[in-house]
């Protein structure tokens, strides 16, 4: 019987490297059919990191073809790359053909089957990405010292770091990923090669930036280390223009930093498990730039309008990002309400006409912006939060009561107002909202006979 691997050099502290049912299940098979089977890229490095594997890839000298044979569950992924998803033991393993470029763009790469397991591992971007299991065996097969990368916590390319990076710009994104995911130094001689290839990423589709910087949101602790990246490169002005701007502007006397430093470590306070938040985190004041301003009274500066400015501008890169209107819609509100804020003396009617403004469904959401944005400032200096954990917990105090705080949420609708013999049209609208405002300064007022009463005795809209 086979050992486990046990990778025990300092960073990767005794791991044992096992497959999950679905990987052996499909190595088993391509063995059985005389076919080389390996498992490889980033399952075998976050194995042997210890982090969890969220699913395995299979390396084979068999043609597409073949696996779409040998499999009961196959579906294409990327036929013309090789890929074929074979779902077994109730999960999906990514198998594809031994492969190696014969022509690159900077976006896309022209391949040819038939090489082999060295072939396939030398075209690929880093060496921690590199390394090939054989689950059989139980024996790594490491060509470029991605063992020993993994164990000094270094990032470095396969090969020459120019050609990689030009193969596929995507590639500076992703050494800055895999940086801070897995707490590694970038290669000095790999950095450089990043920063000369820059300006390679203003040619990358928005829809690839998108996915990658939602992967760096989502699988960092720390993002700030990437983006910091993405900063000394020139590739966060390239790509996010409005958040580099934000970068050695000073704010006033109530920060310890200037904007672009305090937005960073905002994003960080989000947790990585809410990678949308930590995304309007980093929106969050990228109106202050272009709004700063001398106080006239003060003396300091002075940031008017600055949410306003921001939703504009979040809705500028959201689009560009190819991000869905939903998306957009939503980050933009939350940044244009995220210094909406009562006071923790305020009324219950004033609570209840703020969780209208910024919407019910968002009110935790902005509580975690708003708690980001406090353990963010560091001119706090550990002061607790004690103004927002009171006002939210007003907040949460008037949800429970279950008050009108949407239309939807009124005694009456639109076929009462029709019963009440008034023309459907936008004035019911009017008049709806109008009774909200009403319910809201007090909600005693939401039966149904009382805002029929209001709407008569007021002649909220004419009679048909």
């Amino acid at each position: 019987m086979r050992e486990p691997i046990r990778a025990v050099a300092p960073r990767l502290a005794s791991v044992d490297l096992r497959p999950s049912a679905g990987l052996s299940e499909v190595v088993r098979r391509l063995r059985e059919d005389g076919r080389a089977a390996f498992a490889v890229g980033g399952g075998v490095r976050d194995g042997l990191l210890g982090l969890p594997v969220a699913e395995w890839d299979v390396a084979t000298d068999a043609p597409p073809e073949r696996v779409l044979e040998l499999f009961e569950r196959t579906f294409p992924i990327g036929l013309d790359h090789g890929t074929v998803g074979v779902r077994i033991e109730g999960e999906t393993v990514e198998v594809t053909t031994f492969r190696r470029d014969i022509a690159t763009d900077g976006r896309h790469a022209v391949v040819r089957f038939g090489a082999s397991l060295e072939e396939d591992l030398a075209r690929r971007d880093f060496t921690i990405n590199a390394l090939a299991w054989d689950p059989v065996e139980g024996r790594i097969h490491d060509p470029f010292g991605g063992l020993d990368d993994l164990a000094a916590g270094r990032l470095a390319t396969v090969g020459d770091p120019d050609r990689r990076v030009v193969e596929d710009y995507l590639r500076i994104l992703r050494a800055f990923r895999f940086a801070a995911r897995s707490d590694l130094e970038v290669e000095p001689a790999t950095e450089a090669a990043l920063a000369r290839h820059a300006g390679g990423v203003a040619g990358l589709s928005g829809e690839r930036v998108r996915d990658e910087l939602m992967k760096t949101l989502s699988q960092c602790r720390m993002p700030s280390a990437a983006f910091e990246g993405w900063r000394r490169t020139g590739v966060l002005a390239r790509l996010l223009p409005e958040v580099a701007v934000a970068f050695g502007v000073e704010q006033n006397r109530f920060h310890a930093d200037d904007v672009g430093t305090h937005t960073l470590l905002v994003v960080d306070r989000v947790h990585r498990a809410r990678p949308f938040l930590r995304l309007v985190a980093l929106l969050h004041d990228i109106g202050k730039p272009p709004a700063r301003e001398v106080h006239p009274e003060t003396g300091d500066w002075t940031f008017p309008e600055h949410a306003a400015i921001g939703a504009r501008l979040a809705r500028q890169v959201l689009e560009r990002l190819r991000f869905s209107s939903r998306e957009i819609d939503r980050a933009a509100h939350l940044v244009a309400v995220h210094m909406d804020l009562p006071p923790p003396e305020s009324s219950d009617a004033a609570v209840r006409r703020w969780i209208r403004r910024i919407g019910e469904e968002n009110v935790w959401d902005l509580y975690r912006l708003h708690l980001a944005d406090w353990w963010g400032n560091r001119a706090r200096a550990g002061e607790p939060p004690t103004p927002l954990v009171e006002i939210y917990r007003r907040a949460r105090g008037v949800l429970k009561e279950d008050a009108a705080l949407s239309v939807e949420d009124l005694a009456v609708d639109g076929g009462d107002l029709i019963a009440l013999g008034l023309e459907p049209g936008p004035a019911f609208g009017r008049i709806l909202e109008a009774l909200l405002e009403r319910v809201v300064d007090d909600p005693a007022l939401n039966r149904r006979d009382t805002l029929l009463g209001i709407v008569r005795e007021e002649e909220l809209a004419p009679r048909a």
